[in-house]
């Protein structure tokens, strides 16, 4: 069997599609982010009119995106390294500790997030919470949805990048897991 037929590769291969879907709703949130920013800016400054919605739409919208985009980032390796030693490494043993850290560290802080995440959004679900620090006082569970559904989907790219370091550890170099389009481009 081709080492590029593996599997893990095909596996996490699919999986990334996951994380980079993600990633780019998360770029396309910039957007409504962005006008309602100039909205806000040109009611406040042009017209004297300031809007109760445009603050609580900027930081709903903004840490969604920032949220959205965690599994998208982990999937480019993106998230902040020291490579001052890794880079050094041979495969294998940069999948090692990738392999041990993925399980150790950033699987359960993923499970937590989803399983804590679930229970804020059921709770504003049910609850009918809003913003009480807003006089415009929008519902919270839309924002609070993205707490869980960050936690499912860093689990499945964390699922996603642990294949990778088994493909690392039994083939001793790391999968290209690009998809035809990224290959060619």
């Amino acid at each position: 069997m081709n080492a590029a037929d593996s599997p893990l590769a095909l596996l996490a291969r699919r999986l990334d599609r996951i994380a980079i879907g993600s990633g780019r709703l998360a770029a396309w949130l910039i957007l409504p982010m962005v006008l309602s920013l100039c909205y806000e800016v040109v009611s406040r400054y042009v017209f004297n009119a300031p809007t109760e919605w445009a603050y609580d739409m900027t930081f709903m919208l903004y840490g969604s995106f920032f949220m959205l985009g965690a599994a998208f980032t982990l999937q480019r390796r993106g998230h902040v390294r020291t490579d001052s030693f890794y880079a050094d490494w041979s495969p294998r043993r940069q999948a090692g500790v990738d392999l041990a850290c993925y399980l150790l560290m950033l699987l359960p802080f993923a499970g937590v997030f989803l399983f804590v995440g679930w229970g804020y959004f059921v709770k504003a679900w049910v609850t009918h919470e809003t913003f009480v620090s807003s006089s415009w006082q929008p519902i919270t569970w839309p924002f609070k949805l993205m707490m869980p559904l960050t936690g499912l989907l860093l689990l499945i790219q964390g699922f996603s990048e642990c294949l990778k370091c088994l493909y690392a550890i039994r083939f001793g170099q790391w999968p290209d897991v690009r998809t035809p389009s990224e290959a060619t481009a």
